[in-house]
């Protein structure tokens, strides 16, 4: 069995990280998906819960898609600094991998995003970067399922 975190933001990034999980999981995995509120000092507010509620939902809705038992699903939502976040939870939690998309902006940031990079930094945690164009095909050969990364 693996724990799998899946660090989420409600972007596209976060959905195919989700995705990937496939390739690399099995039905026995966990799977516990973070998302991570900005610290204002004022605690957490009701529309702010819902809303983590929205992005756990469609990363849940992914998993269960591919084949993963909702059971075996977690939702944790932090407050605070996103790549501090991330890593607390994954060594909390015990997890085995990290699965995160990334986004590109300018210099190291094109490469990676910034959280993807500070949570590369802190994690002693195996991290799986998911590149932003990434696409998952599956064809089947009549007796087994072959998946490919592009």
């Amino acid at each position: 069995m693996m724990k799998i975190l899946l660090p989420t933001d409600g972007s596209t990034y976060s959905e195919n990280a989700a995705r990937v999980t496939k390739r690399i999981g099995n039905e026995h995995n966990e799977f516990i998906i973070l998302h991570v509120l900005a610290d204002k000092g004022m605690g957490m507010k009701s529309w702010q819960k819902d809303g983590a509620d929205v992005l756990f939902s469609s990363i849940e809705n992914i998993l269960i898609e591919i084949g993963f038992d909702s059971s075996r699903i977690k939702k944790v939502v932090e407050e605070g600094n996103a790549p501090a976040q991330i890593v607390d939870v994954a060594n909390r939690y015990e997890v085995d991998l990290i699965v995160m998309g990334n986004q590109g902006k300018s210099g190291l940031k094109k490469i990676m995003g910034s959280v993807t990079a500070k949570v590369l930094e802190l994690s002693e945690k195996l991290v799986l970067v998911v590149p932003p164009n990434y696409t998952f095909s599956q064809v089947e050969d009549n007796s087994n399922d072959v998946q490919t990364i592009h």
